[in-house]
């Protein structure tokens, strides 16, 4: 369960996963994949995240780090054709934060989810980005929520 959601506004989580997409982008470039504190509490610092943000973050790359096998394979699985290494490095961060969300946080509306993942892809990724991910966690929240 992702924690530290009390008191936040859209704005906060908005922000939150632009920072989860930065942080777990950075990882996956460096071949990182097991999330040291150091390091999480290092970029919290320079990327001057709020103290109101801090708990939700954390919570959220835990469980990006925690469930990077169930994620990957849901990723894969509704990414007809494409296998984990051909996704570029930005749509897969984007994708594993979303995934994450859709799974753990089923109080939030999907639409919200895929709307805000396709709008960070847009903003840090190629042209294709967002429409690319939103069909991939349009998939995935068919699979993993019951409408």
């Amino acid at each position: 369960m992702i924690e530290g959601v009390t008191g936040l506004k859209p704005a906060d989580f908005k922000q939150v996963r632009r920072f989860a997409v930065q942080f777990a982008y950075q990882q996956d470039v460096n071949q990182q994949y097991v999330m040291q504190k150091s390091v999480l509490e290092q970029f919290i610092k320079q990327s001057e995240v709020s103290e109101n943000q801090r708990a939700f973050l954390r919570s959220l790359l835990a469980a990006v780090f925690e469930k990077s096998k169930i994620v990957d394979d849901l990723i894969e699985k509704n990414a007809k054709n494409w296998k984990i290494s051909r996704i570029a490095r930005v749509d897969l961060a984007v994708l594993r934060i979303a995934t994450v969300e859709l799974l753990e946080r089923t109080d939030t509306d999907i639409g919200v989810v895929i709307s805000e993942a396709a709008s960070i892809a847009q903003e840090y990724g190629s042209s294709n980005s967002a429409s690319f991910v939103n069909g991939i966690l349009d998939a995935i929240a068919k699979t993993v929520r019951s409408a």
